[in-house]
């Protein structure tokens, strides 16, 4: 049964390959024709093993993994935005000024864009379990740091530090969704697997701009750091506990003889350079709207501190479930460059009609759409790097990506303000986005559509 289940993946495999056009036709009928002779012989002398392997399947663990995952990914997004809602009172408590309080967040995209290339080659090397594990016990430990900074005395340089040691943890896990898809779900399945491994990252987001107000008016700010400190153990324990790692399919001689310089090559590829360009520009620009959406609004159309928290969690919201529904839908059509398009065309024009459409409800419908169709790409995006990237290549493809997006945000977040100030109003920034976005559109249009089996 172990021979024949060994030939049969081994030529799936090679099929899949060669599809994706890692290996040549004429190499790849040589190890078709030699897999079948193989193949042949082990049928002849185990023909009931057929019969066995005809009912074998992807373990229904792979659930359980992935959810394991979204919980982790959840801390580093709650860890990360803690202090965003409530920064006028942490202004107070510290004695500090706006900017020092704007550091306990921007620190986590800088500390991304250091470690994202090593920490991709180290989970391409060390697989996803071991590399989550790693940014789980980050996120566990400085979550307990922080409670500390409020006992006896208010320290912000302890605090600052706690959300420095926090940051790191986002590159092991973000870097880790694609590795955790092709190593635990079948490709049929990585679409869906990518979406909701990002839901994760989304629902952290929500969580800290709901949650943290709710605990601080609740509590006090020691006793939600406590109660913060507590759940992130609890999250990391159970990953240690029940996470495994799935079936290695990455190929260890490339792994181990993987170098920077090679890095270097993957960015000249044009269909990943084009890529790199669209995490830049989309995601970055996606964070920034996050960070600017209610000075954004309130300038424009006179939008309170209370609709724009809506506006902005419908378009969280909206991210959720097309980050459910999109990438199940390209696994079920085999589509996934058409609908990348369909998104960044829709996305664009809806956060187009930001600057342009007063009344409430039609910006909460539109912050919507621009959740829906912009975050439900990201996953897409992700599954196609892996494509461009190759075998063994998942992890460092996604660093890399996930590296120019906090750049990308860094960048955004900086010169929303300044362009707004140059020609006086905030449509000016939208209309920058706008064009970038547009020409990411057109600049995808190239890329070659890749073969979903």
């Amino acid at each position: 049964m172990f021979l024949l289940f060994l030939e049969t993946t081994s030529m799936v495999r090679f099929r899949q390959m060669k599809d994706r056009e890692y290996i040549p036709q004429k190499t790849y009928l040589k190890l078709m024709i030699g897999g079948s002779l193989s193949l042949s012989k082990v049928l002849l002398t185990s023909p009931g093993d057929l019969k066995k392997l005809r009912t074998m399947h992807c373990s229904s663990y792979r659930w359980i993994v992935l959810l394991l995952f979204m919980v982790v990914a959840l801390l580093s997004q709650l860890l990360w935005l803690t202090f965003a809602p409530i920064s006028s009172e942490i202004v107070q408590l510290f004695h500090v000024n706006a900017f020092d309080v704007s550091l306990l967040s921007l620190v986590w995209p800088i500390i991304f864009v250091i470690f994202a290339i090593p920490v991709g080659i180290f989970i391409d090397k060390k697989g996803f379990k071991i590399s989550v594990r790693v940014g789980a016990v980050f996120i566990a430990v400085f979550s307990v740091l922080r409670v500390f900074s409020t006992i006896n005395n208010y320290n912000f340089a302890l605090l600052l530090i706690s959300q420095i040691g926090a940051a790191v943890s986002q590159p092991f896990i973000f870097g880790s969704i694609t590795k955790l898809a092709v190593s635990w779900f079948p490709e049929k399945e990585q679409g869906l697997a990518t979406g909701l491994g990002t839901i994760g990252l989304f629902l952290g987001m929500m969580l800290a701009l709901v949650l943290t107000p709710i605990l601080y008016l609740t509590f006090g700010i020691t006793k939600m750091l406590v109660i913060l400190a507590l759940i992130s153990c609890a999250g990391t324990f159970l990953f240690f506990i029940f996470a495994r790692e799935g079936k290695v399919v990455d190929i260890k001689e490339a792994s181990s003889s993987f170098t920077i310089k090679d890095l270097w090559t993957l960015s000249k590829k044009r269909d990943f350079t084009i890529l790199e360009y669209c995490f830049f520009v989309c995601v970055g620009g996606f964070t920034a709207i996050l960070t600017w959406l209610e000075v954004m609004l309130n300038s424009l159309h006179g939008v309170d501190i209370d609709q724009a928290g809506i506006a902005g969690g419908l378009m969280i919201v909206g991210g959720v479930i097309g980050s459910i529904a999109i990438p199940a839908l390209s696994d079920k059509l085999k589509k996934i460059k058409t609908l990348i398009l369909l998104d960044l065309a829709i996305g664009t024009i809806a956060f187009y009609f930001i600057g342009i459409f007063k009344e409430f409800l039609l910006l909460t419908v539109i912050c919507f759409v621009i959740g829906f169709f912009l975050m439900s790409a990201l996953p897409l995006v992700l599954q196609i790097s892996n494509r461009i990237a190759g075998l063994g290549m998942e992890g460092r493809a996604s660093s890399l990506l996930w590296f120019f997006s906090q750049l990308g945000s860094i960048f955004f977040i900086a010169i929303i303000e300044p362009v707004k100030s140059i020609w006086g109003s905030y449509y000016s920034s939208i209309i920058l986005i706008v064009i970038l976005w547009a020409l990411a559109f057109f600049l995808f249009t190239i890329i070659k559509e890749v073969k979903v089996t």
